[in-house]
């Protein structure tokens, strides 16, 4: 996994929800299938589902965070960044 797509701040709970969810699809879910315990399947697949959106919502594009980090930078040193939008054509 890039750990690049996430804001540092989100990084270290990006990481240990993506070792959970190798964790959860690579032993747990495995055994509950040996094991045919289907209601056990269930609920980890709840639960693989939920880390995987939590991920995807935690995910940027690169360029993204690599902007987040710049502002932040200039935000240290006291400066107020703001997006800004581009004026709206008006039909005239």
């Amino acid at each position: 996994m890039n750990l690049n797509h996430f804001l540092k701040s989100e990084r270290e709970k990006a990481e240990r929800l993506y070792k959970s969810l190798q964790f959860l699809v690579s032993e747990l879910l495995e055994d509950a299938v040996k094991e045919g315990d289907f209601d056990g399947c269930i609920e980890l697949a709840g639960s693989i589902v939920d880390h995987s959106r939590d991920l995807k919502k935690m995910q940027h594009p690169e360029k993204v965070v690599e902007l987040h980090e710049i502002a932040s930078e200039f935000a240290k040193r006291g400066l107020n960044v703001v997006p800004v939008k581009p004026p709206a054509r008006g039909i005239h």
